[in-house]
């Protein structure tokens, strides 16, 4: 696992990184190590000297105060030397031997049954994908799930099970931009399961090893991760007595299974605008997609829950909508987003003038140096147009979406809500207020699941989040995602999901893996989140 002392690769995008090329990179890299620690006494006697009314925030102590600028200068080495932090490469096998909290298991690629939509690219090929399994040995009686179970008596196809019964299993996405850190358990985002395992919140949690931007473009990370979500889906799966009256997909002569989990019908919330078909075929589609994923999911014999942080927290949310969209496989039980970043078109303004800086630059460790940042999401983005990073697969919060699915007016109202102003009459008017989106350009081979030719919709007229799994999202008040975070809780308010909120009061980003922060406040978001999980796992509907 590469580490920021050891010998790192050289990838194409850092050619255009000032500090990325030797003997420079090692130079400014030694100086910012240098000069960041002799200024820690510096900061130490600053802040113990001032009045608390005078730090970034009054409740931190010296050593968050401490921590946040030691971390925030020594991240701008991965803007300007192009550092990669705790990564490896993601088609190496890993030796179980040497594993002390987990085990490692290959899954094999996405199947071809459901290779479409945005995980179809020519340039992106389908791989295997690496896991970290949580904990290092199966529970007693658990399901190894090596084979899909062939067929279950009667008794427990009409649900004679009880909910509690039913594994419940994690896929956990790590955070890092896309370019930094590792599903192996010595990453610093493992701090993540290793908590929720430990606290048998989960069965077991599956520890995605998706390829990073320097492996290859999106959307390898969402085939990754949908192949894992695929596998284990399938695994669990049991055969019904009569087979024939299960679904089959478009084209396909593979039988759709899954759980059983009631999956209550939904009041669809359609768009007014219509680029392809009448309201009447968007309605007759979304029924006989309903019915076969509600069909799949009676023979499922587990419950799913993505986990993400920061960009795993992106992660989830383009998984999330690649299985709403293609309305083949189950959806999860839940959403656990933990900071997610949901706007990367942030680095993207219409023009240069028009760039505004994240909020809190003074209380978080994040850094948002514009060019670097459009450097690293224009490599993201490969060979897909520019135009892509305005997909709700990759900002699901930008402004240009907000707009297209909703309207201006619903926009310009969250533009600048924050954590404070997000109270339960603004949650009241967001899920009462009207929606007036455009009428978007068609052009040829334009779809909503297209990278190459995208358009601003959803297939079969459905709203952004419509249908979307009930989520938990944790969120501090003093990181630079704060507003564009409050923008996707609103827009899942406004579509109707069970979202549950956890906020942090001073609290920077994704501060569940800040090992360094008020432990009291650590602990409180624990037993949230740990709450939520516990509510998903003796839930009987999505």
């Amino acid at each position: 696992m590469s580490t920021p002392a050891a010998p790192q690769p050289s990838y194409a995008y850092q050619d255009s990184m000032p500090f990325a090329r030797e003997p420079l990179k090692t130079l400014y890299v030694a100086q910012r190590l240098l000069t960041t620690l002799l200024l820690v006494p510096f900061w130490v006697v600053k802040y113990a000297v001032l009045p608390r009314s005078r730090r970034p925030r009054a409740s931190w102590s010296l050593k968050q105060i401490v921590a946040v600028n030691f971390t925030r200068r020594i991240y701008k080495v991965t803007e300007l030397a192009g550092v990669t932090w705790y990564t490896r490469n993601p088609e190496s096998e890993c030796d179980n031997r040497t594993l002390k909290e987990t085990r490692f298991e290959w899954f094999d690629p996405l199947p071809e049954d459901l290779r479409s939509g945005i995980v179809v690219d020519k340039q992106v090929p389908f791989k295997r994908v690496g896991t970290f399994v949580w904990p290092k040995s199966s529970p007693p009686g658990m399901f190894t799930g090596l084979d899909t179970i062939a067929s279950v008596p009667s008794d427990v196809e009409a649900g004679a099970e009880s909910v509690g019964d039913v594994p419940l299993i994690g896929i956990f996405l790590h955070g890092g931009g896309y370019c930094h850190m590792s599903a192996h358990e010595g990453a610093g985002t493992s701090m993540i399961p290793r908590r929720l395992s430990k606290d048998k919140a989960f069965t077991k949690i599956y520890s995605v090893e998706y390829r990073l931007l320097q492996r290859a473009p999106f959307p390898a990370a969402v085939q990754d991760v949908a192949a894992v979500y695929a596998h284990i889906i399938r695994q669990h799966q049991y055969q019904p007595q009569d087979a024939s009256s299960l679904p089959k997909s478009e084209g396909s002569d593979t039988t759709r299974h899954a759980g059983d989990t009631h999956i209550p019908h939904k009041t669809t919330d359609h768009l007014t605008a219509d680029y392809n078909f009448t309201q009447n075929e968007y309605h007759k589609e979304t029924e006989e997609v309903q019915k076969r994923v509600e069909e799949a999911a009676r023979h499922t014999r587990c419950k799913i829950v993505l986990i993400g942080d920061s960009s795993g927290g992106n992660l989830v949310l383009a998984t999330a909508r690649w299985i709403r969209d293609e309305g083949i496989l189950p959806p999860p039980h839940g959403l656990l987003l933990l900071s997610p970043s949901c706007d990367p078109s942030h680095a993207f303004p219409e023009t240069p003038s028009s760039y505004v800086p994240r909020p809190h630059g003074s209380t978080d460790y994040l850094v948002d140096t514009p060019e670097p940042r459009a450097l690293l999401q224009r490599t993201f983005l490969g060979h897909n147009p520019l135009d892509t990073v305005h997909s709700p697969y990759v900002s699901p919060a930008s402004r240009r979406v907000l707009c297209a699915f909703y309207g201006a007016p619903f926009a310009e109202s969250v533009e600048s809500l924050t954590i404070a102003r997000l109270d339960p009459a603004a949650r009241a008017a967001l899920r009462t207020m009207a929606s007036v989106p455009g009428t978007p350009f068609v052009g040829e081979d334009a779809s909503p699941t297209s990278l190459a030719h995208p358009v601003l919709a959803s297939p079969r007229g459905l709203s952004l989040f419509s249908e979307f799994p009930r989520a938990c999202v944790v969120l501090g008040d003093a990181e630079r995602l704060e507003r564009e975070v409050v923008k996707l809780v609103s827009a899942m308010e406004r579509d109707g999901v069970d979202v549950r909120t956890v906020w942090v009061v001073d609290g920077v980003h994704d501060v569940l893996m800040m090992g360094w922060w008020d432990e009291r406040v650590r602990e409180q978001v624990w037993r949230d989140v740990e709450e939520w999980v516990a509510e998903v796992r003796t839930s009987t509907c999505l």
